[in-house]
């Protein structure tokens, strides 16, 4: 016959056991959680290795200007909250707020 384990021992256990169910619950669901929080978006002009973007984190649309690469003229466009691709990197300098649209 098994030697039983005293209740302040079973109490503990079972409280271990359940707290390091309760972290592993956790940690498995914000690992697996997709982002869609726009504060984990680029504010502002970035670019990648060959696309040029503007990330607008404000809650409405905006006028940018568009610096065009080898030339002094620019582009005006109303871009929405959130990510908008501009273009290449070979045609794009640099863009910046102007004003709401």
């Amino acid at each position: 016959m098994g030697k039983k384990l005293s209740s302040p021992l079973r109490i503990a256990t079972a409280v271990f056991s359940a707290a390091a169910l309760a972290g592993t619950a956790l940690t498995t669901t914000a690992q697996a959680a997709p982002t869609t929080d726009t504060t984990a978006m680029a504010c502002g002009y970035y670019e990648t290795s060959d696309t040029a973007y503007y990330g607008h984190c404000g809650p409405n649309s905006v006028i940018i200007e568009i610096d065009l690469a080898w030339t002094p003229t620019e582009r005006y466009q109303c871009v929405p909250p959130g990510e908008t691709a501009l273009g290449s990197t070979d045609d794009i300098d640099y863009a910046h707020y102007i004003g709401d649209c």
